[in-house]
């Protein structure tokens, strides 16, 4: 295993920027206030850009740019370091399905692209109308042709998100291997776990087949897929699951909903990086610090979208996500 590198002034700089995340108490207060130009202004006291005044439901320019001040400042502290991509890869492949639908259907989906993404979005609609993915990573390519050939065969955009889909999870594989960090390849594989077990509680809710099921199996996780036909064939799928980390979690899903399950999966990953806060000198505080702000920006939009739509507070407040503070 290669030897650790140190970042004494980067791990410093996160020390502080944390300090301005929102807790999960002040993500409640948000919650429980009666105007959303309310929450738009704990936002403000805690490093967000402001809305307009007079324009509220323009919030997501705000998180937004927010998401894209921390990508900056993680590139700053560690320009050499490639880890961040194992977050920004989720934008490109975005991207991609917004430009091959918009190719296949001729349906401008400018409003569905994402900033932030590791490839220019000009360069991704270059390839893609070229058909050259020489440019491009070669996973990310490889995906593009079979998204391609998916649909040539099934005229069907979902085959276009599930190829991409697995491009996401290939690519982001590959970057975590790369690293040589243990943490950052723990994330990653709980990630990819996660994704899988969320596939298969909606596709038996949908009483799809096992091989609906492996259309949509990513690999890079730690649970094969022989495990899940195991517990696609048992009427308690939760016995398949016993032992390993995520048999309580499978179990809030089958008994409390899909919803729920999605919130607890979110809060098993934050327990996961909350580790980092131990950590003193290297990578781990930094990727810690981008899940974090990502995960507060998810649930900073789930608050503001829930006003926007007068969802009571107190079914607000049960989706509101851990907080890293």
């Amino acid at each position: 295993m290669a030897e650790e590198k140190i970042y004494p002034y980067a791990v410093a700089r996160i020390r502080v920027l944390e300090k301005n995340l929102l807790s999960k108490q002040t993500l409640n207060q948000m919650a429980d206030e009666k105007e959303i130009e309310s929450c738009l202004r704990t936002l403000s006291e805690h490093g967000y850009d402001s809305v307009p005044e007079g324009n509220a439901r323009d919030f997501e320019k705000v998180l937004s740019a927010e998401l894209s001040k921390t990508y900056a400042v993680i590139r700053e502290l560690v320009p050499e370091e490639k880890f961040i991509n194992i977050f920004l890869y989720k934008n490109d492949y975005q991207n991609l399905k917004v430009l091959l639908k918009q190719e296949v259907s001729g349906v401008d989906g400018k409003q569905y692209i994402v900033q932030g993404g590791t490839q220019p979005v000009e360069k991704l609609k270059k390839s893609i109308l070229d058909r050259n993915y020489a440019d491009l990573p070669p996973i990310m390519g490889e995906a593009i042709e079979e998204a391609l050939e998916l649909y040539s065969k099934t005229q069907s955009g979902q085959m276009i998100d599930i190829a991409l889909d697995r491009g996401t999870f290939r690519q982001m594989t590959q970057a975590a291997k790369e690293s040589e960090n243990e943490f950052v390849k723990g994330y990653t594989a709980r990630v990819c776990d996660l994704t899988n077990l969320k596939s298969f509680l909606r596709m038996r809710h949908m009483n799809k087949d096992f091989g609906a099921f492996m259309n949509v199996f990513v690999e890079g996780g730690n649970i094969s897929s022989s495990v899940f036909f195991s517990a696609y064939g048992t009427d308690n799928p939760v016995d398949q699951f016993k032992g390993s980390r995520y048999g309580e979690l499978l179990e809030i899903g089958i008994e409390k909903g899909f919803t729920e399950f999605e919130k607890t999966c979110d809060d098993f990953i934050m327990d996961y990086v909350k580790s980092a806060k131990y950590i003193a000198l290297t990578l781990e505080p930094l990727i810690a610090y981008l899940y974090a702000k990502e995960s507060e920006i998810k649930t900073v939009r789930i608050i503001l979208t829930s006003k926007l739509n007068q969802i009571s507070s107190e079914i607000i407040k049960e989706r509101v996500r851990e907080a890293y503070v």
